[in-house]
This record gives structure tokens, sequence and C-alpha cells, in this order.
């Protein structure tokens, strides 16, 4: 996998996605996309157990999905696609905007990745549209 995703032969998926993440952060004209990082060691555990549980299906073995995989969720199995998340916290809060219309659109690469805006956002310093209610709450509790 390493050569595949441009790293080492013993770089883990891990280690690659941090790579990629590092990579798509420095240069601020694109958006991060999480697909188009590496999986992580974790979606890549789950992703196989549902192949091998598929394939021990057309090979006439019953196994229970629950242990590979899957899980019930209104009566239907859902894959699962990781344990873990898709970065660490502190990589995601680098993503940061230089917004200098209130954040409400989804220009705002903060908006666009899912996150709220922060201090380190250049413009708007977290104090936008697109801040969570939290931040509201402290400014409320500073007056």
């Amino acid at each position: 996998m390493g050569l595949l995703c441009k790293g080492g032969v013993t770089d883990s998926l891990n280690e690659l996605r941090l790579k990629r993440f590092h990579a798509q952060v420095t240069d601020n004209k694109t958006a991060i996309h999480p697909r188009n990082l590496p999986p992580t060691s974790s979606s890549t555990k789950f992703h196989s157990l549902r192949v091998y549980h598929q394939v021990q299906e057309w090979m006439g073995n019953s196994l229970p999905p629950e242990e590979w995989g899957w899980r019930i969720q209104d009566g239907h199995f859902i894959p699962i696609h990781s344990d873990q998340d898709p970065a660490p916290q502190f990589l995601l809060e680098l993503v940061r905007c230089k917004c200098k219309s209130g954040c409400s659109t989804m220009r705002c690469p903060c908006r666009r990745q899912g996150l709220d805006c922060t201090l380190a956002c250049l413009e708007c310093r977290g104090a936008c549209a697109n801040m969570c209610s939290h931040h509201q709450d402290d400014s409320k509790d500073i007056e």
C-alpha cells in the first residue's frame, strides 16, 4: 500500500494518511477531502472483515455478520466503516479560512469541511456565522 500512496515500503496506512493530510493542509488553494486521503488502518480492517464475510457466504459458510464488520440498525445490516476519527483532532483544527464575508456560505473552507471557525481563522477569528453555540455561550459569559 505504501508504494500506491507515494510512501515508503514500511510506512503504515495511518502514517501515509497523516503525510497526505499535511501536504493538503500546506496547499491552501484546495479543500481537504477525506476521500482523497489513504484509508485508515481501522477502515481497512473493517473493509477486509466485510470482504472475508462475503467470500465465506459465497462459499456457503454462514458466519455471524456482527463479528465481521457489520452492525444491525433498524433491522438492516450497516457496514462499520471505522472505529477511529478520520484524523487526530489537532489536525482537524488546522483548517482555517480567510473569509471576509461572514462565513455564511459553502465558500468558507471551515464550513465546507463541517468545522466551526476558530481563533485561527485569519479574518473572522471565529466571530462569524459559522461558529458553534458554545462559542456564543462563552462570549455571553465574558460580557
